[in-house]
């Protein structure tokens, strides 16, 4: 099964999503929470969400009540300025240090780096509207 991280951005009770796949993000979580820690901003799993995975398999009864998909008020969400402060800083440290990321299962840090750059993108425009945000993890 694989995984992937969207970036969602909320709108009141509704949420939109880029639907673009990160999963370089999302399977270098551990080197690139270990480097959140070293630059000492907040790590991207932090503002990880994982709603949709609940969602879709759920078992519980959780979300017996929705009629189309999952209701905004079900997930976690951060203030995309936030969100975009550590993106940026972890991004910056990418570009100017070609080898600042352990690797590993074929993802590469330039991965990484196109990831952080559709996700800084986003941010900027969700953050300009003042909007809250998640990284949501999709299977």
């Amino acid at each position: 099964m694989s995984m992937t991280l969207w970036l969602n951005i909320r709108d009141d009770e509704t949420y939109e999503s880029n639907g673009e796949d990160h999963s370089a993000v999302f399977y270098l979580q551990e080197p690139l929470d270990a480097l959140a820690d070293k630059l000492n901003v907040t790590p991207l799993s932090a503002f990880y969400d994982d709603t949709d995975v609940r969602y879709n398999m759920d078992e519980t009864g959780e979300f017996d009540d929705a009629e189309e998909g999952w209701p905004a008020s079900a997930a976690n969400w951060f203030p995309a300025e936030a969100v975009l402060s550590s993106v940026s800083v972890i991004l910056d440290h990418l570009q100017t240090n070609p080898e600042a990321l352990t690797t590993t299962d074929g993802w590469k840090q330039e991965d990484v780096i196109e990831d952080l750059t559709d996700f800084k993108s986003e941010l900027e425009r969700a953050a300009a509207q003042s909007k809250t945000v998640h990284l949501c993890i999709v299977m």
